[in-house]
């Protein structure tokens, strides 16, 4: 018993630690109070990893791709409170997770 809490945390290091599948599936603008840099957008996206829709916030990158990149594919590393990915040139970009929930059953309402 002594070790049971050791095996539980690195499960979940373990799950946290590895990169999964994810798909972009809505980019919008970040109604915020105060943006820190003018000029500088701020984006929320939600993104759907396994049966979870994520809501994280991200600057817009210089060349200002994120308004289309819905539908995207890309793998990514889910944390405890943000999520990680690798861009194109391979650099990491950690961003902190606002929200999460499940992915909604659209095809119930569809047959019923």
């Amino acid at each position: 018993m002594v070790f049971l809490p050791g095996l539980t945390f690195a499960q979940t290091s373990a799950t946290s630690s590895r990169y999964q599948p994810a798909t972009i599936m809505q980019v919008k603008p970040h109604q915020s109070g105060g943006i820190s840099t003018p000029g500088e957008a701020v984006y929320e996206v939600s993104v759907k990893v396994n049966g979870t829709i994520y809501v994280v916030l991200t600057k817009s990158p210089p060349e200002g791709t994120i308004l289309y990149a819905t539908g995207r594919e890309l793998l990514v590393r889910v944390g405890e409170n943000t999520i990680t990915w690798n861009d194109i040139l391979g650099q990491s970009h950690e961003v902190p997770i606002i929200s999460r929930g499940p992915v909604a059953d659209s095809s119930k309402s569809q047959t019923e």
